[in-house]
């Protein structure tokens, strides 16, 4: 199988459904809580996993129950933890507002990602991943991991604005939204996958424009990450970038029509039937 390693961030997410969401100051009543696996980084190398790549994950929980039950869900999936660690820092939770319309709101209490180091190098590798939820130094090591046996680079930098510009350029591909692509300004990467919601994503500088596949959205929380699983799952597989992307798009049509995120994760063969 293709080898993806993955250095990120992993979260207990806390969700909170309700009808709309609050404005400033409001207090709403909700209809359900929920706890499930998270973080951009696990649900990436979940994604990634589901997908049929051979998965690495390097990353930091707390030495608590929140960390158990993280792990043993990444375990769970097949994915290799050897790079994953544990500290005295509480585990990772995000705390998110699901509406009604699928849109959300997110607050991310870091914990043991703020302890995540740079990655040890994998020869096996096809392609590496990265996110903006864990330190600088660990997007640095990522990206050095990668160039010390020819591997593929690839950045998802988000949230917007953590990482800075220049680094992001030296990544061979980048994954943004339109509101990290403007924090990066010029400084780009040789081919960035710009995603554009339900519009679908674009491959700058000069690749084509992709659509969204058909969904019935009920909860857009891990559209993105799903979407970037998906895309290194099919590079490592050795498609071209728009093929990777298609791929990434398919995951991601999918994972809106659940709840959640990690849960929410399509295997491959329902990704191949909704491409078919």
């Amino acid at each position: 199988m293709p080898k993806v390693c993955v250095c990120g961030s992993v979260n207990m997410d806390v969700f909170g459904y309700v009808e709309r969401l609050p404005a400033p100051g409001e207090t709403l009543r909700g209809s359900r809580l929920v706890y499930a696996p998270g973080g951009k980084g696990a649900n990436q190398a979940v994604a990634a996993a589901r997908l049929g790549a051979d998965v690495r994950f390097f990353g930091t929980l707390g030495d608590d129950r929140f960390g158990e039950t993280l792990a043993a869900a990444l375990a769970g999936d097949g994915i290799d933890l050897g790079g994953l660690h544990r500290c005295e820092d509480p585990t990772g939770v995000a705390l998110i507002l699901v509406a009604d319309d699928g849109e959300n709101q997110i607050v991310v209490l870091s914990g043991a990602n703020d302890r995540v180091d740079a990655p040890e190098t994998d020869p096996d590798a096809a392609v590496w991943l990265t996110q903006a939820e864990v330190p600088l130094a660990a997007v640095e090591g990522t990206l050095a991991a990668a160039r010390q046996t020819g591997a593929l680079a690839v950045v998802n930098a988000a949230p917007a604005g953590r990482l800075p510009a220049d680094l992001v350029a030296r990544f061979d591909i980048a994954i943004v939204n339109e509101t990290e692509i403007e924090a990066l300004g010029s400084s780009l990467p040789p081919n960035v996958v710009l995603t554009l919601g339900a519009a679908g994503a674009r491959i700058l500088p000069d690749g084509p424009s992709l659509p969204a596949l058909p969904a019935k959205v009920v909860d857009t929380t891990g559209a993105g990450d799903a979407l970037a699983g998906g895309v290194v799952a099919g590079l490592a597989e050795g498609l071209p970038l728009a093929d990777a992307l298609r791929l990434g798009l398919a995951t991601a049509s999918l994972c809106v029509e659940r709840y959640g995120c990690q849960p929410a994760m399509p295997a491959r063969a329902e990704v191949d039937a909704r491409l078919a």
